[in-house]
């Protein structure tokens, strides 16, 4: 048989159809950062680390970028790279790093962040001993039109200032009508402080490290900064029953087992001489080991907790929650979010180095399917964390599991479950300490003031919660005595501490402030005045000619503002409240009579009395009927009590006074006549009923998929759908009968019809921006040219997390069979949040 070689040579196109790979513009510039520390470890391993450690970052403006200058610079001060080592950087798919010691694992990455960037790159590398350096250009568009992968090495001049180590330039931006075109304004737009605090976040503790030596990066000239958590020292600790001691930061150091591994591809050797996956034989022993800590914040917020990830000295995931807060239950296949639970706000936090657990190729999450993630993830966390589903006679003793023992809740504000109050005298127990001073304190922390960069002044706060603070004693001017608080003369010397003048107008003396008789000249001091009007609000009497009451500036002869005729007229009917006809069956047998009940939307408070508290109803049964005068912003209703049940506990008080020949009898009670009041007038509408909400939810995601199928993005995240969602779009296909002739039409955003609800919030997750402003969402997006850039992201952040929180609650709520009452009252919530905000 004859045999001929083919030649298999990818196209310059290959190269350019890299650069439409899906990254951000801070991944796009992490590469190049990568390579750069890459240099520094592999002189470390060669027995030759560098004296100086430095990332020199050079990113261009706005304005340059508009006029097609500037340039992309990254600079390091490692050792060095020969052609062999430039060109197989630049060549596609090639990797010479094993899997273990460096960041830059896929050849692929300098291609795909290069490109994206720019269609020039240029390298320039000089080597410690060399008079001369390398340079080697690789033109995208000259490649593609000459057809060949082929780049000159060039010898040049060392550049001034180059003693040893690599450059990478990257020019000549995307023109109009490239799918990468304004992917360089991105970066360039990202303010200088941000991109260096993102930088000092993803490399944090490489920045941190080694004091002797540590890794310096500048972005133009600026030193970045390692990010710091603020975390509680180790020192610090609660105490819980059947755990003991549990302090506020645990640390991690810990050797999982040991295995000799490719150093091509990773692949456990297991006994063999060579690899079993690709038959290399270049290996070395691999320790599984995780290091780090995990702790406790010094605050608790809605999103500002979770665990760093890290793989040699690069944040992979930063404040990481699903892998640690979220329990997988394999069995039933469902997800549960396990913290917080008791509260919205979380407060763990932490730092784990999983050096030896490989990443996907765009180093945006660790590879969650391979065993290394799984076992790294039960020593870190085990199963759940909560205890009423561990085994009998089992524990969970992990340190995520610990913190979430000792720390799960903030009830108690002091020592027991260590977070900061101040006592407050009129409830006499302690109370939380206002946001503004966690945010003050905080500032603080970040310019590292002495006391609260260190936990010592945030501990004080902990410490004295729950001490009253002393009493203070008045002391006498004239003597010196000390008084009790509020005494309005000295009990040493009788001076007069608290004063006012005496009403005669021939005495005008400083007498006790409630004195009722001048001990100097006698005269009353609280005389009775007639008043000829009385306000119908606070009671008081007034003055003629007086418009508004002295005491509570109630207009005269205006009705009392809780009363039905002041209520009547700003009032509007509420019809889907409102019961004609409503009757219930007695525990007598007998039905009542039939009952018309009138409720009315009040535009405003409903005040009793001066000084006190608004209430959310006044009812009137002078009507024939009942009318109830609600006013839906009371904060009841916004904690989540329905307007339904303060009604019918209305109607059912009427009905229970109106038979009084039953009181006594069974079933004639408040809660019986309440329930069936309940029922007949409102039937499903008011109870939390699992069927229901489902209902309520598809019709949501319905609605939602009816306005996403026409967004430009809906294309692109087609290509992004992962195995499993494509596989359950195939299968919801297959039931639907599609007509498989149409799969090319449903590529641009048909196809969201037949996705599961998981997929349309990872839809929403990927692609946030585009649903808003009246796409899907009625609310706008907070954009970076209406607000400084930092704020604009930070509400987009805000904005973003709370959306996708309630869409991935609706989207799981799906999944259960019979679910508890509290999941489906937190359902049907996220559904009425997200209806409402339906454009």
């Amino acid at each position: 048989m004859a045999h001929k070689l083919l030649d298999i040579t990818p196209t310059p196109e290959v190269l350019v159809a890299l650069t439409r790979t899906p990254i951000s513009p801070l991944d796009a510039l992490s590469e190049l950062i990568d390579n750069a520390i890459d240099s520094f470890r592999a002189a470390e391993i060669a027995g030759k680390p560098s004296v100086v450690r430095h990332v020199v970052i050079e990113v261009p403006g706005s304005a340059a970028v508009d006029r097609g200058e500037g340039l992309i610079r990254v600079r390091d001060t490692g050792p060095g790279l020969s052609a062999e080592q430039i060109a197989d950087a630049m060549r596609a798919g090639f990797t010479s790093k094993n899997h273990y010691d460096t960041l830059g694992l896929f050849g692929m990455g300098f291609n795909i962040a290069t490109g994206k960037l720019g269609q020039i790159t240029r390298v320039i590398s000089a080597r410690v001993g060399e008079q001369h350096a390398l340079q080697v250009t690789l033109d995208l568009p000259k490649l593609i039109r000459d057809q060949a992968f082929e780049v000159q090495a060039e010898t040049i001049e060392r550049p001034p200032g180059l003693e040893h180590g690599t450059i990478v330039e990257v020019k000549g931006w995307w023109p109009h009508g490239d799918a990468n075109h304004g992917f360089i304004k991105d970066v360039a737009r990202m303010s200088k402080p941000t991109l260096r605090d993102r930088i000092g976040r993803r490399y944090a503790t490489l920045l941190r490290g080694d004091a002797e030596n540590p890794v310096k990066m500048t972005v133009n000239g600026e030193p970045c900064r390692g990010y710091e958590h603020c975390v509680w020292s180790p020192e610090r600790y609660v105490e819980r029953a059947g755990h003991g001691r549990i302090p506020a930061r645990i640390a991690i150091d810990e050797e999982l087992t040991r295995s000799r591994r490719c150093l091509k591809d990773g692949a456990d050797f297991d006994g063999h001489d060579a690899c079993p996956r690709c038959g290399g034989k270049d290996s070395r022993e691999v320790a599984e080991r995780i290091r780090g800590w995990v702790g406790i914040q010094r605050f608790d917020d809605a999103s500002s907790f979770g665990i760093d990830l890290i793989r040699n000295g690069r944040a992979i995931r930063t404040e990481e929650k699903g892998a640690f807060f979220t329990y997988q239950d394999e069995v039933k296949g469902l997800s549960e979010r396990e913290y917080p639970i008791d509260q919205q706000y979380g407060r763990i936090i932490g730092e784990v180095h999983l050096d030896h657990v490989p990443v996907d190729f765009q180093k945006q999450n660790f590879q969650t399917s391979t065993e290394e993630w799984q076992t790294a993830m039960k020593f870190l966390r085990g199963g759940s964390l909560l205890p009423s589903k561990w085994a009998d006679g089992e524990k969970n003793t992990s340190p995520v599991s610990l913190l979430f023992q000792g720390y799960r809740k903030v009830r108690n504000f002091g020592r027991a479950d260590m977070y900061m109050g101040k006592y407050d005298e009129a409830k006499g127990k302690a109370v939380r300490i206002p946001r503004e001073v966690e945010r003050e304190y905080l500032e603080k922390f970040r310019n590292k003031v002495d006391g609260y960069y260190d936990d010592a002044k945030w501990w004080e706060l902990v410490e004295t919660a729950n001490e009253p603070p002393i009493e203070e004693l008045p002391e006498c001017e004239a003597c010196g005595f000390q008084n009790i608080r509020g005494a309005e003369s000295c009990g040493g010397c009788g001076a007069i501490l608290i004063g006012t003048t005496c009403l005669s107008a021939e005495c005008s003396q400083t007498i006790a402030k409630n004195a009722d008789i001048c001990p100097i000249c006698g005269a009353d001091q609280k005389p009775e005045i007639s008043f000829p009007w009385t306000c119908t609000f606070c009671g008081g009497n007034n003055t003629p000619g007086l418009k508004q009451c002295a005491s509570c500036g109630h207009l005269e002869g205006e009705p009392h503002p809780a009363s039905p005729r002041a209520l009547q007229a700003e009032s509007d009917e509420n019809t889907e409240l409102s019961v004609t006809g409503l009757s219930i069956e007695l525990c007598n047998g007998k039905a009542t009579d039939a009952l018309d009940v009138v409720v009315r939307n009040v535009h405003r408070p409903i005040l009793t009395g001066p000084a006190q508290p608004a209430v959310p109803m006044v009812t009137d049964r002078s009507t024939g009927g009942i009318t109830v005068y609600l006013h839906l912003g009371h904060s009841v209703f916004a904690a989540g009590l329905r307007p339904a049940y303060l009604v019918a506990s209305e109607v059912a008080q009427y009905l229970y006074s109106l038979h009084q020949n039953l009181v006594g009898k069974p079933g004639h009670t408040m809660g019986t006549l309440t329930t069936q009041v309940l029922m007949q007038g409102w039937g499903d509408a008011v109870t939390e009923n699992a069927d229901t909400a489902r209902q309520t939810i598809r019709a949501l995601f319905a609605s939602i998929v009816d306005r996403v199928i026409g967004i430009g993005q809906a294309g692109d995240f087609y290509a992004e759908l992962s195995g499993e969602q494509q596989a359950a779009m195939a299968n919801e296909m297959i039931s639907s009968d599609v007509d498989l002739a149409e799969l090319e039409h449903l590529k641009t955003g048909g196809y969201l019809k037949y996705c599961t609800p998981e997929t349309l919030a990872a839809f929403f997750s990927r692609y946030p921006a585009v649903w808003f402003g009246g796409k899907v969402w009625s609310d706008p997006w907070p954009r970076a040219d209406q607000l400084l850039p930092v704020a604009a992201e930070a509400l987009q952040a805000e904005l973003t997390t709370k959306y996708q929180r309630c869409l991935e609650d609706c989207a799981s709520y799906l999944r259960y069979q019979q679910p508890e009452r509290l999941i489906v009252i937190r359902a049907r919530a996220a559904a009425e949040f997200l209806g409402d905000k339906l454009a």
